[in-house]
C-alpha cells in the first residue's frame, strides 16, 4: 500500500470516475485514486468499494480492501491519522477519517458521511434557533406591551396627582372664601356694635348730664333762705318733678338677632370641619384597604 506522502502528488490528477481534478482524493488498495464523493454509498458499517473495480470484485467475490487517504486536504483532520474528516459515527458521536471508519471499533456502528450526518443536527439546531427566536420575540412583544401599560399607569398617576393638587387647591380657595365671608360679616357686626355703643353712650351721657345739672341746681337752692324757697315753691315743685328716664337699648334687637345667628353658625363650624376631615380620612383609608 503506498504511503500518504507519496500519494499527495495525485491531488492534481483527474479522477477516473468523474474525469474532474481529484477532490478529497483517496487511493484504494486496488491502486485506483478517486474523489471521495465518487465512492459508492454503502450501507452503514460496510466496507468502501472502488467504483472502477466494483463489478469485477463482485464477480470474483473478493473482499473489499481498506482505502488509503491522500492526506489532510480540508480544515478538519483526524488527530490520530492526520487525514481529513469525512465521516461521523452516530453511535459514539465521533468524527472519523477513512482509517477510523474501517477500524474494528466502528465496524458495527452507525456511520455516515459528515455532510449527511450533520444535517439532522443542523435541522434540530435551526428548529431550536427558530423556537428561541420566536420565544424571544414573544417576550420582547410582551415586554413592550407591559411597558406600555406601565407608562399609561404612570401617566394616569401623574394626572391623578394634578387632580388631587387641584382639588385641594380649590378646597383651600373655597375655605379661604368662606373664611373671608365670615370675617367680613364679623367685621360688619363689629362696626355696627361700635356704632350702636356710641349712640347708646351719647344718649345715656346726655341724660346723666341733664340730671347732673338739676342736682347742682337743687343743691344750690337748698342753701338759700326759707323765704326765697317759699316764694316759688309751686314753680320749683313742678320743675323738679322726677321724670322717668327710659334707658335706650345698648344693642338693637336686629343687631342682637344677627349676632345670635352668626354665633350659631360659627359655633358649629369646628364640628363641621372635624366631620369633613374624618369623612375624608375614612374615604381615603377605605380605598387604600380595598386596593391592598
Amino acid at each position: 500500500m503506498p504511503s500518504t506522502r507519496s500519494l499527495r502528488g495525485l491531488q492534481h490528477v483527474a479522477c477516473p470516475a468523474c474525469s474532474r481534478p481529484l477532490k478529497d482524493a483517496v487511493t484504494i488498495a486496488c491502486g485506483h485514486s478517486v474523489c471521495l464523493p465518487c465512492l459508492p454509498r454503502t450501507p452503514m458499517g460496510a466496507q468502501l468499494l472502488c467504483p472502477l473495480c466494483q463489478e469485477k470484485e463482485e464477480e470474483q467475490t473478493q473482499p473489499a480492501v481498506t482505502p488509503v487517504p491522500l492526506g489532510a486536504l480540508g480544515e478538519t483532520c483526524c488527530e490520530e491519522h492526520g487525514e481529513k474528516i469525512y465521516f461521523f459515527c452516530e453511535t459514539d458521536a465521533e468524527l472519523l477519517c477513512v482509517f477510523c471508519r474501517e477500524s474494528p471499533a466502528h465496524q458495527a456502528h452507525t456511520v455516515g458521511f459528515l455532510d449527511e450526518a450533520i444535517q439532522p443536527y443542523r435541522d434540530r439546531l435551526r428548529s431550536r434557533l427558530e423556537a428561541l427566536r420566536t420565544e424571544r420575540d414573544k417576550i420582547e412583544d410582551r415586554k413592550c406591551e407591559e411597558d406600555q401599560k406601565l407608562r399609561e399607569l404612570l401617566t394616569q398617576i401623574e394626572s391623578k396627582k394634578q387632580q388631587v393638587e387641584a382639588t385641594f387647591e380649590r378646597l383651600k380657595q373655597e375655605l379661604g372664601d368662606q373664611r373671608h365671608l365670615l370675617m367680613t360679616r364679623l367685621e360688619g357686626l363689629e362696626q355696627q356694635i361700635w356704632k350702636e355703643r356710641e349712640e347708646y353712650i351719647t344718649k345715656v351721657s346726655q341724660e346723666v348730664h341733664r340730671l347732673g345739672a338739676q342736682v347742682e341746681e337743687l343743691e344750690e337752692k337748698c342753701q338759700r333762705p326759707a323765704s326765697e324757697l317759699l316764694q316759688d315753691v309751686r314753680l320749683n315743685q313742678s320743675r323738679y318733678e322726677t321724670k322717668t328716664f327710659v334707658s335706650p337699648e345698648a344693642i338693637s334687637s336686629d343687631l342682637a338677632k344677627k349676632i345670635r345667628n352668626l354665633h350659631r353658625k360659627i359655633l358649629g363650624l369646628p364640628k363641621m370641619m372635624r366631620t369633613f376631615s374624618e369623612n375624608l380620612m375614612h374615604h381615603l383609608e377605605t380605598d387604600s384597604e380595598t386596593e391592598a
